[in-house]
């Protein structure tokens, strides 16, 4: 099978609507400054039947380079394993011959294109390519959001959900920048507080908002202070994706975050949204324990989120 280093445009004619957004052209085009170089590769026997976009860094090839997952994209999504298994071949031999160390591909949970996906692993793992980290990811599929939904959580999350309606909080969808910013702040306030630095600026969430569509929540309290807030990309059709979420620690005590998902379970479901995707709550495999009970207890699955490396 043959590489074509083709042009960002050539390469969004082609896979102009991937089964991730982080797979397209432009979102990777629009993050290209956080590479060396920016490759949009197509593999072709007969005809395209691939496509696969990362960026150097030093003497690697990583995809993503700027994304929670990369991989491979479909022009169909009846991929044969064996084109797979070929393109595999001829992307270690070009990685190679422009003179790159090593290949790191972050494949997505399986939620998002469950066959694909196993193919791919599947095939990674016969090339040579050795698991390097194994993350956890958790997802809530709304069809689970129903009339019975706190039957099935954890008796804390039951509690406390029970306590954060009874508090009188309410939540708005922003439509302006100023309340959107807010939404921003609320969160950095939230990471600066927990050690943990955002990797998105305010800039660059406004930019991807322009790419990709976004929503921003606000919850405020009964003395209408903004406590809480959440920022949503959709990154599918039916899959949307919680990018940053976060409140002030000194609301806790209403059971804010779990008000927060509550109503985001609930107006994803009124949009006809199939899943949401909460992220990992580990780093380099290595388990947040509280982050993770939090999302199990409130109902959300969990689906390994895989990173392969190949050196040569």
């Amino acid at each position: 099978m043959n590489i074509i280093e083709a042009t960002s445009t050539h390469y969004h004619l082609l896979f102009s609507n991937p089964y991730h957004i982080f797979g397209a052209a432009d979102f990777n085009k629009m993050n290209q400054g956080n590479c060396d170089k920016v490759y949009y590769l197509l593999f072709k026997d007969e005809k395209v039947r691939l496509g696969l976009i990362g960026g150097k860094k030093g003497s690697v090839f990583l995809s993503p380079f700027s994304a929670p997952y990369g991989g491979f994209s479909f022009v169909t999504d009846e991929i044969r394993i064996k084109y797979i298994e070929d393109a595999l071949g001829s992307l270690d031999k070009w990685t190679q011959d422009i003179g790159l160390k090593s290949i790191v591909l972050t494949i997505p949970p399986s939620f998002y294109q469950n066959n694909f996906i196993n193919k791919q692993t599947n095939c990674l793992f016969r090339n040579n390519y050795r698991i390097s980290q194994i993350d956890l990811n958790y997802s809530f599929n709304l069809k689970e959001f129903d009339d019975s939904y706190s039957e099935k959580i954890w008796r804390n999350a039951k509690k406390n959900i029970r306590i954060a309606l009874a508090a009188e909080m309410k939540i708005e969808l922003c439509q302006d920048n100023e309340k959107k910013y807010i939404t921003y702040n609320i969160i950095e306030q939230n990471r600066r507080e927990r050690g943990f630095p955002l990797r998105m600026s305010w800039k660059q969430i406004l930019e991807t908002s322009d790419l990709i569509p976004c929503d921003f929540f606000l919850v405020s309290e009964r003395n209408n202070r903004y406590i809480a807030s959440a920022i949503v990309f959709e990154v599918t059709r039916d899959i949307v994706q919680v990018i940053y979420w976060g409140d002030l620690p000194e609301y806790n005590y209403l059971r804010t975050m779990n008000f927060l998902s509550y109503k985001l379970f609930e107006y994803y479901k009124n949009k006809g949204k199939k899943i949401i995707d909460i992220g990992p709550s580990s780093q380099y495999s290595v388990p947040n324990y509280g982050l993770g009970e939090f999302k199990e207890s409130i109902g959300c699955q969990i689906h390994p989120k895989i990173t392969f490396e190949k050196s040569f």
